[in-house]
């Protein structure tokens, strides 16, 4: 092999093994460790993690799920950097704090259970024991939401702050006459609550679309859900009778997560989340359908493009260093490599042409003198020479030809000096 198919053998070489090296570096650079904040170990947030923790061990990540009492308490969390995602409650969003939304992840119904018979309104809770909550939960807001729309609060009634455990053991036992709770049907104190002797769940069936209309003007927007009889257990008849809820959304947000790893967790959410619900079609969840707070950019993406072509070929992690390098190449190299082939191909023909001009315009004159010289008498054979021999003193004095023209450069010289010889000759026979 010459030296010339050595060298271009080797820069083919280096030119594959650069992206190579590229792809086994950049996919180990991610995190192998993210925390999520979620709510209580009842909670439905809770299960997620525990999918979530499964999930994204199989792609290198491990999960930690932090505990809270709620979503406010998550937030702070985020805000904190002590995690870096949540699940919290939509109406709850922490506005202008730079938090980010991922996507909605499932329903949360307004759970309100209570222990005595023919409540019909929320207005008859009024002078009542309620639990609404601790003040960190996303549970706490929507209460209060609800009971000051119906005049109840702490001057007319007793507003406990209570966990969802604690709010569940009272409620049975009868030390409280009503409690809130916002969850998914996921969660295991639901079906709990459902079960339980004398425990009844508040319907809305006559006021839910009355209370939608009513908190859309104020910007605070509820779902109306059905529950139908029997949907929990259909052979016990868990619910006995058919109820119409409220319902919050749950979001999945980050604060600063990295686009790859938030695009990763919006993988897992999609195999989560996509099954069909107690309240919803199948492939409803997630969604980035009204969201309150900014979209994270990667989630953006990631509903535009929920597959990219390298993810069908391979593992996450190369798949996102294969398609960093792709728009590299498409948003970087190739416009360089486009400016570098015009300027080949364009700017470098031009500044030739531009400096060769400046010696072909002295051709043209010098051929002009030497295709009549043969029928000039010797007075205009020496007339010509001076005109030659000033034409030569301006040719070398021009000092900014380029290298590559310098060969031409010399050859005029040579005719202009070979046409000098020949009106010498003339002139003096």
């Amino acid at each position: 092999m010459d030296i010339r198919k050595s060298k271009l053998f080797i820069t083919f070489l280096i030119i594959l093994l650069i992206p190579i090296l590229f792809v086994l570096i950049n996919r180990t650079l991610h995190k192998d460790e993210i925390t999520i904040a979620v709510g209580g170990v009842d909670g439905a947030y809770y299960s997620y993690a525990l999918k979530y923790q499964k999930l994204l061990k199989k792609e290198g990540v491990d999960l930690k799920i932090l505990t809270t009492q709620g979503s406010l308490e998550a937030q702070n969390k985020l805000l904190n950097k002590e995690a870096d995602f949540a699940f919290i409650q939509g109406g709850t969003e922490f506005k202008d704090k730079g938090l980010f939304a991922l996507a909605n992840i499932a329903y949360e119904p307004v759970w309100i259970f209570y222990n005595e018979a023919n409540i019909t309104s929320l207005s008859e809770f009024e002078g009542k024991k309620i639990a609404i909550g601790g003040k960190e939960s996303g549970i706490f807001p929507v209460a209060t939401t609800l009971l000051l729309a119906n005049k109840i609060d702490e001057s007319n009634s007793e507003l406990l702050h209570l966990s969802s455990s604690k709010a569940s053991k009272q409620l049975q036992a009868k030390t409280i006459d009503a409690m809130f709770y916002v969850a998914s049907a996921d969660s295991k104190l639901v079906e709990k609550l459902l079960q339980a002797p004398d425990v009844r769940l508040m319907d809305f069936t006559n006021s839910a679309d009355a209370y939608k209309q009513y908190f859309l003007k104020k910007h605070k927007g509820f779902y109306v859900l059905k529950l139908e009889a029997g949907g929990f257990d259909f052979r016990k008849n868990i619910p006995k009778t058919t109820h119409t809820l409220l319902s919050k959304k749950s979001i999945l947000s980050t604060l600063n997560a990295s686009d790859e790893m938030s695009r990763l967790l919006l993988k897992v959410a999609d195999k989560v989340h996509q099954d069909a619900g107690m309240f919803h079609k199948e492939y409803t969840f997630p969604n980035a359908k009204m969201l309150k707070i900014e979209q994270h950019r990667a989630s953006i993406e990631y509903f535009k493009e929920r597959e990219y072509f390298y993810e069908r070929l391979t593992d996450f992690w190369t798949a996102q260093s294969l398609n960093y390098l792709h728009n590299f190449v498409l948003i970087f190299f190739l416009p360089i490599l486009m400016l570098f082939a015009f300027f080949v191909e364009v700017i470098v023909p031009t500044a030739h042409w531009y400096s060769r001009r400046k010696i072909v315009v002295w051709y043209d004159k010098i051929n002009a003198i030497d295709t009549g010289i043969e029928q000039l008498s010797p007075e205009e054979a020496k007339a010509k020479r001076e005109e030659v021999e000033q034409i030569l003193q301006k040719v070398r004095a021009m000092d900014d030809i380029p290298a590559f023209h310098m060969e031409e450069f010399y050859a005029l010289q040579n005719q202009i000096s070979n046409i000098l010889d020949d009106l010498q000759k003339m002139i003096k026979p």
